[in-house]
């Protein structure tokens, strides 16, 4: 008699309208764990004070406006989720949006 271990891989993006799935295997913003909710909630956070208000300045591709953001997303650690801790990132890979991990 053979046992075979099943590991399954929690979905990623849209990949539940391609591959067959069951809901239990799809990642979903109610799995975030403490951590992820607060990244989130630095990113809401960030639209709401520096990218809303001048939207319609983004709009119309104001000359220097997007670096000047850019600094800021910088400042406020946005940008650095997968560069290593020790460079002065989150040292976190891409795949733990999706996973935790």
């Amino acid at each position: 008699m053979s046992t075979s271990t099943a590991t399954t891989t929690p979905l990623k993006g849209g990949e539940w309208l391609i591959k067959e799935s069951n809901a239990f295997e799809t990642y979903t913003p109610e799995d975030f764990n403490e951590e992820q909710l607060m990244v989130k909630e630095m990113c809401l956070q960030f639209l709401a004070t520096e990218v809303i208000p001048i939207v319609d300045r983004i709009d119309k591709m104001e000359e220097g406006l997007m670096p000047s953001l850019m600094v800021k997303a910088g400042e406020q650690g946005l940008l650095g989720t997968s560069v290593p801790e020790d460079l002065g990132g989150l040292g976190k890979g891409f795949h733990y949006f999706y996973t935790g991990q």
